[in-house]
């Protein structure tokens, strides 16, 4: 009797389905399955390749051992007690008291996050009861478990090739019920593959709603500016899908482009990045307390502007990162005049606001919070009253556009800036800011907007965040950086730490091409 060859997850080879008639899942009950080990002494070929392609078809009555041979006999009772609990869920057994669908879903699914060596079992367990099943309800239930396991976890690279065929027949069979749900599931392996599958299972309500039939979410995704985008995301929709939709409709069709973009998942004041390879459903909670907004992150590829969306996304973020002190200014005449002009600009980008002057209180709204103070209003009025004198009036679009073209040629524009309170080096004054863009770390005087420290992206090192030191201490980030024959150590206190370090994480992600 041949032992089965060690069944593990590799994650380095490709999944293609192959060709022609091999790899069927006949195929891999022959070489792997307990008892098509014990057939094969039986005579004559047609009588075991009819006992072989039972075992791979639905049966009424419950397995008495795992499919695939385990030396370990606790392995072998969990693989078919998960049988009957996975008979149950289809309807082909009776459920035990008290026990109903989302529970023995949710039994399958911890069992495969709790033992990755009965992946292959669960797989073959399922697809054996989807095979030649006769009845059409218990076959959608089949399919509806299929679609979060291969979401969830992947098959091991000896199973595979035969999943996939599975899979590529069920779904190129237009006459069956089936095909649409088996090209999802055919599209969730090769994202489970590239991306590593969903990291927390799913709560009870999305269970009870894929059981209804309600495969996709809606999502309002908010954009800078008032922009609201809504959108519906499946079980496994990545980031990335989403990010390529919504600039789509906005004309950033373009990969390099899209890859500026970043989602943020906001909840009770924490923001936290997503990855573009991350599931969005990992973020999204059942108390729908979760926000996701779009930002753009990084500032390499040329602006355009013959989308109306584009420009009101762009200068709804400008603007406001310019008003919050999110684009670092220091007090200085040249200063002064730009925040004069880029007032004006705000002015006009009203609707209908082309030939009026902007009020006091106005004015104060178009200036950025950190300089309110500094910046005397009577100048500031008097100065927006003579360019008003001296300017052709623009267009809302257009002024929008000149804002734009203005902000991004000041000194700390493209920057994500963090307010940092302490610091393990000396020689920074505090508290001050910490600036990061595609490039760079800066270091920056809180007060006179000096660059105190500057650090190479390609020098950092490693990186991690670091708990706060006491109940009412901050969270830090500490950052290794320099060469191997000077190395260095900083870290930094500041309430946005986790924001900060996933933030860098994702701008060396995305520009790690481009080093």
């Amino acid at each position: 009797q041949s032992s089965v060859p060690s069944l593990t997850s590799e994650p380095n080879s490709i999944i293609l389905a192959p060709a022609g008639d091999h790899y069927t899942m006949m195929d891999f009950a022959t070489a792997y399955f307990r008892e098509a080990q014990s057939m094969q002494g039986l005579k004559g070929m047609s009588a075991e390749k009819k006992s072989v392609a039972d075992l791979v078809r639905h049966t009424k009555v419950p397995v008495e051992e795992s499919l695939l041979q385990y030396t370990d006999s606790e392995l072998n009772e969990l693989a078919t007690k998960n049988f009957k609990t996975l008979m149950r869920f289809m309807g082909d057994l009776a459920k035990l008291k008290k026990q109903n669908e989302v529970e023995c879903i949710y039994e399958i699914l911890q069992l495969c996050k709790e033992k990755e060596n009965l992946h292959d079992e669960v797989y073959c367990q399922v697809i054996k009861q989807v095979t030649h099943n006769p009845n059409q309800e218990s076959v959608l239930r089949g399919w509806l478990l299929l679609n979060l396991l291969t979401g969830y976890f992947l098959p091991s690279n000896t199973l595979m090739p035969y999943a996939t065929k599975f899979l590529q027949l069920a779904s190129s069979d237009p006459s069956s019920t089936h095909h649409d749900i088996a090209k999802i599931c055919q599209s969730n392996l090769r994202k489970n593959f590239m991306y590593g599958g969903r990291r927390h299972l799913p709560f009870p309500v999305e269970i009870e709603a894929l059981l209804k039939g309600h495969a996709a979410r809606r999502l309002v995704i908010l954009m800078p500016g008032g922009v609201e985008y809504l959108t519906r995301i499946k079980t496994f929709t990545v980031a990335k899908e989403l990010l390529q939709e919504v600039c789509e409709q906005m004309g950033a069709g373009e990969e390099e482009e899209i890859k500026e973009f970043v989602l943020f998942a906001i909840r009770n004041k924490m923001v936290r990045p997503i990855r573009s390879e991350e599931y969005l459903h990992d973020y999204l909670l059942e108390d729908k307390l979760v926000t996701v907004t779009l930002r753009r992150l990084i500032w390499r590829t040329p602006l355009h502007f013959e989308n109306k969306i584009y420009t009101d996304v762009h200068y709804g973020q400008m603007q406001w990162d310019y008003l919050n002190g999110r684009i670092l200014l220091s007090h200085s005449k040249e200063t002064e005049m730009q925040v004069s002009v880029l007032a004006m600009f705000q002015h006009w980008a009203k609707t209908e606001q082309q030939n009026s002057t902007p009020s006091r209180e106005e004015l104060k709204e178009y200036t950025p919070k950190t300089l309110q103070t500094s910046i005397s209003s009577q100048a500031l009025q008097n100065d927006v009253a003579m360019l008003l004198k001296t300017s052709q009036p623009l267009q809302p679009e257009d002024a929008k556009i000149q804002f734009i073209e203005h902000v991004m040629k000041l000194p700390f524009f493209g920057y994500n800036t963090y307010f940092v309170k302490r610091v393990s080096v000396d020689t920074i004054p505090v508290p001050c800011f910490f600036g990061v863009n595609k490039e760079e770390i800066i270091v920056v005087d809180g007060a006179t907007q000096v660059v105190s420290c500057i650090i190479p992206l390609k020098e950092l090192q490693k990186m991690r965040t670091l708990r706060p030191m006491s109940d009412n201490g901050l969270p830090g980030i500490e950052l290794n950086y320099g060469s191997a024959a000077n190395p260095k150590t900083m870290w930094l206190e500041l309430s946005q730490a986790k924001e900060m370090y996933h933030t860098i994480v994702i701008i060396l992600d995305k520009t790690v091409l481009h080093h």
